[in-house]
């Protein structure tokens, strides 16, 4: 009994690493793996590019252009807001 137990965990075979991966599972492990290393970093990169404008330098043109959409799209909103609501009520607050 003692010499079955030796040959078994002594034996001169190994286990398991007679595997074969095929070429095919390494490619597509190695294209899963860059496919998820660059998928981390394309919102940073199309985030930079789109706002490539504000950190080139040219800050001002591009705060006072937000300001001005910001400007007109509360104009726009207040006056849709009358047309559907009405004018906005005033209290009189003198007794």
């Amino acid at each position: 009994m003692a010499e079955s137990f030796n040959s078994f965990f002594n034996s001169s075979k190994t286990f398991g690493l007679n595997i074969k991966v095929p070429t095919r599972t390494l490619q597509q492990a190695g294209k899963t793996l860059g496919d998820t290393a660059g998928g981390v970093f394309e919102p940073l990169f199309s985030y930079l590019e789109e706002n490539e404008n504000v950190f080139s330098g040219d800050i001002t043109k591009e705060l006072s252009k937000t300001f001005s959409q910001n400007f007109n799209m509360n104009l726009a909103l207040n006056i849709a807001d009358e047309k559907a609501n009405g004018p906005k009520p005033t209290f009189d607050t003198k007794f």
